[in-house]
């Protein structure tokens, strides 16, 4: 009946955009932002349920008494669950079979299967009741679930934004601009009505989850147009007079206002939710009750994830004191069980930074996932306490600027940091002296990142990679400069094993390599020079060849080297 028309149009509200706000959180890097993921989780849920909706439409445009409508929608969903059922089961069996025979003839035949299955389900689902979107989405389901999803979304990739750009350009060819303009006012109304309407509805629903309010906020902001697949939902409708054709043009007007919106609510969505939360909460997070942590010369983690994890195991072996302030409840929860000195708190905020005494602690360190967050976060400890040192993590070195421009001491870039390792790792294996590799490492650090240059240490290799002279061992090769100590010197005159501990196994320069030298070898400018010895050893070692008996080096253990 009336209901279930008015239940039609409330979905077309609803439905938020996938398409849309994906690829708007994906270009500012919030899909693994709290936020993002939240998001995510929505949207995926409008999606499953979207077909349903589509699957029942008929019966909700039909009309009719209540329990014969009540059971005419249960028959469509039965109807769905079968034929769904069917077509996923013919994606698990046939399907793969067919693309197995396909990608073995050439690539064009396999394109062809691909588009070949996706048209097929979605006529299939047509004729068996549902409608050509819920078959599209169901073939869909059953290409990611393959063995060849991954080719097929390189072959589909270059026609995704087409497509969209396609149907994104029919919507706007329905409008009719100029029976728009006496209605301009209405049409921005509703858009207006709608964004707010979602916000409200949709903030309160992820916040009843135990959301945080920011995050709830936020996402809820992300989750405020009107999907596409509304679209086909209020085809529906207008075809079956639930709405005039007047109206019908309203909506599609504020929808598109709604979608073309979106970047620029998403892109105010998190500094807007984090200003709306403090002034609800106060500021004080629940968790610490008003009261501050009495802790002195302390760490502050910003953040419980995996690298707040190690940085809570390894502070708690060594007894260095600290306090972790953490946005999940279900994380919090369950570390306080365990015993984890942590509390729950927007990070982002001054007030529960101060409770937990930045401007005491010997440091602070975020390791939180969402950049903006770990932007407010490190100008609000930079209020608290000019002077503690900050040290971030974040994914891209633009970020890390972006950091370091806030206030961060050290801002750490996986992207940076990951790759350096990686030519780190190369360099050793092409036998490249390890001191050599060290400055490179840092000279790219320094031009390239904000990160601090960490401490030259000794890379042990093994020996099975160096020059098939060396013999099976780990060792550590050091290339001696211009201007180094022992060069000119002979290794009796050096005395090394006698001075630090170290034995030369080989020198090599490029005349070769000198295999096991005797005493009277002297060096030269540029040689590498292989030593043997544990981790203190080879410091030692190096120093005194590149400095001299006067050296002084303080011995760092293996454990301080994470690539070891």
């Amino acid at each position: 009946g009336s209901v279930g028309r008015l239940a039609l149009v409330g979905m077309f509200v609803a439905i938020s955009s996938t398409a849309v706000v994906l690829k708007e959180l994906a270009r500012r890097n919030h899909l693994h932002a709290p936020h993002g993921r939240v998001t995510i989780g929505v949207l995926l849920l409008q999606d499953f349920i979207v077909i349903a909706v589509l699957a029942s439409a008929p019966t909700l445009l039909r009309g009719g008494a209540e329990d014969s409508t009540q059971g005419s929608i249960a028959g469509a969903l039965l109807n769905l669950a079968v034929v769904g059922g069917g077509v996923l089961l013919f994606g698990r069996v046939l399907l793969p079979r067919l693309l197995r025979l396909a990608s073995s003839l050439s690539r064009e035949a396999f394109s062809l299967s691909v588009l070949l299955a996706s048209v097929g389900t979605a006529y299939l689902a047509a004729m068996l009741g549902l409608s050509m979107a819920a078959g599209a989405f169901l073939a869909g389901l059953i290409l990611a679930e393959g063995e060849f999803s991954h080719q097929v979304h390189a072959d589909v990739r270059p026609l995704r934004d087409l497509l969209a750009s396609l149907f994104f350009i029919s919507i706007g060819m329905l409008i009719n601009l100029t029976g728009m303009l006496p209605v301009l006012p209405l049409v921005l109304l509703v858009a207006v009505a709608i964004i707010a309407g979602k916000t409200i509805v949709a903030a309160g629903a992820i916040a009843m989850t135990g959301t945080p309010l920011r995050v709830a906020l936020a996402s809820a902001f992300a989750l405020a147009q009107v999907g596409e697949f509304s679209f086909v939902l209020g085809r529906a409708a207008l075809e079956g007079g639930v709405i005039s054709a007047q109206w019908w043009q309203v909506l599609l007007a504020a929808s598109v206002i709604t979608m073309a919106l979106t970047p620029f609510i998403i892109g105010a969505a998190p500094g807007f939710a984090a200003r709306l939360s403090k002034r609800r909460h106060g500021g004080v997070p629940d968790s610490l009750d008003g009261q501050r942590v009495t802790l002195k010369d302390h760490v502050v983690i910003l953040g419980y994830g995996i690298g707040g994890q190690l940085l809570a195991q390894s502070l708690s072996e060594l007894s260095v004191p600290y306090v972790i302030l953490e946005l999940n409840g279900a994380t919090v929860r369950s570390a306080m069980a365990r015993g984890v000195n942590i509390h729950y708190a927007d990070v982002s905020a001054p007030e529960p930074l101060a409770a937990a005494g930045v401007e005491r602690a010997a440091a602070v360190v975020a390791v939180i996932s969402d950049p903006d967050a770990s932007e407010r976060a490190v100008k609000a400890v930079r209020t608290l306490a000019p002077e503690v040192p900050i040290i971030t993590r974040t994914r891209y070195r633009l970020e890390a600027e972006r950091l370091a421009a806030a206030g961060a001491t050290l801002a750490v870039a996986e992207e940076l940091e990951a790759s350096l390792e990686v030519m780190s790792q190369l360099l050793a294996r092409l036998h490249i002296p390890g001191n050599v590799v060290e400055t490179l490492v840092d000279n790219y650090r320094r031009v390239l990142g904000t990160s601090a240059r960490r401490a030259s240490r000794a890379k042990a290799i093994p020996l099975d990679e160096l020059p098939k002279e060396v013999l099976d061992a780990p060792v550590s090769s050091f290339r001696l400069a211009q201007d180094a100590w022992a060069v000119g010197r002979t290794l009796q005159a050096i005395d090394l094993r006698n001075s630090t501990g170290a034995t030369v196994l080989a020198v090599r320069r490029a005349s070769g390599t000198t295999t096991s030298p005797h005493g009277s070898f002297a060096l030269a400018s540029a040689d590498d020079v292989f030593l043997l010895g544990d981790d203190s050893d080879i410091l030692l070692a190096r120093a005194l060849l590149a400095d001299g008996p006067r050296a002084r080096v303080v011995p760092q253990r293996a454990a301080h080297d994470p690539t070891r």
